[in-house]
């Protein structure tokens, strides 16, 4: 009889210590590699900016090519007369640059990362700042000339 005491002691033991090792896993390991990998890397974002600008090149050639090889085929919405009007365009949502504020802005931030935007329905130009190790650069799109 004695035995079986002992050995329901020992299991309860065991299932504590179990217990408090599946709990240690499933709260402890998340709350040590969560802020681990929330550390802000740089790559990441330079990453950011770089994808940005990219797009905004690729939405602006895109619209352009659009309207220059429509001929009237089809009715388009008309082109975007101002800078605010293309970074509406580009940006509807308002994403946010890596060091916050807005991703697009009419000047480039090398602060935050936010690429600048400038244009009308003739040209749009398209300026990546000197964000962290990336190297300023430019880019004019203008109507007519894909």
């Amino acid at each position: 009889m004695d035995t079986k005491i002992i050995d329901a002691k020992r299991r309860d033991n065991l299932l504590r210590i179990g217990g408090v090792v599946l709990l240690t896993i499933i709260f402890g390991v998340p709350a040590v590699m969560v802020p681990m990998a929330m550390k802000d890397v740089p790559k990441r974002s330079e990453t950011k900016t770089l994808t940005t600008y990219q797009e905004a090149i690729n939405i602006v050639q895109r619209k352009f090519d659009r309207h220059e090889h429509n001929q009237g085929k089809r009715r388009l919405m008309p082109l975007p007369d101002s800078s605010v009007a293309w970074i509406q365009l580009i940006n509807p949502m308002g994403r946010k640059a890596p060091g916050g504020g807005f991703a697009i802005l009419e000047k480039p931030n090398r602060e935050t990362g936010a690429i600048g935007l400038t244009g009308s329905q003739e040209a749009v130009t398209i300026r990546l700042p000197a964000y962290r190790s990336l190297k300023g650069q430019s880019t004019t799109i203008i109507m007519g000339n894909q």
